[in-house]
């Protein structure tokens, strides 16, 4: 399957191919961010679908204006923005200031926490 766009748009295309097909699931969990998940919501909505009693879907940034203003609201994974931002300073400075090890050799990895912000786009369990 060929890669979406990851705007509204792409996010509306892919669900529409992944939701009109022979066995479609029950949910979308994660929605690369939130703007395709706003596609979804139309690709949903033209296929009958409510969300979240036929379909959960769950997206990924926590774009307010989109998250909290997509009916019903959106559950999401909020990127911890300040906390990347202090992070990447941090490293600058410690690069600035040679406070790296000798043998550093470029980026690393580094676990942020990255809340679930919920809302009402996903369903309960299911009988």
């Amino acid at each position: 399957m060929e890669a979406a766009a990851s705007d509204a748009r792409g996010g509306y295309e892919a669900a529409r191919r992944i939701l009109a097909g022979s066995n479609p699931p029950s949910g979308l969990f994660f929605c690369y961010n939130d703007r395709m998940a706003m596609g979804a919501y139309r690709a949903a909505a033209e296929l009958g679908l409510s969300i979240p009693a036929d379909l959960s879907v769950v997206g990924f940034d926590d774009q307010e204006l989109i998250a909290a203003g997509l009916y019903p609201g959106l559950t999401t994974v909020a990127l911890p923005h300040y906390g990347m931002g202090a992070w990447a300073a941090e490293r600058l400075v410690g690069m600035v200031e040679g406070k790296l090890p000798a043998d550093h050799k470029g980026p690393e990895p580094a676990l942020l926490p990255c809340p679930a912000v919920i809302r009402e786009s996903v369903a309960g369990p299911r009988d």
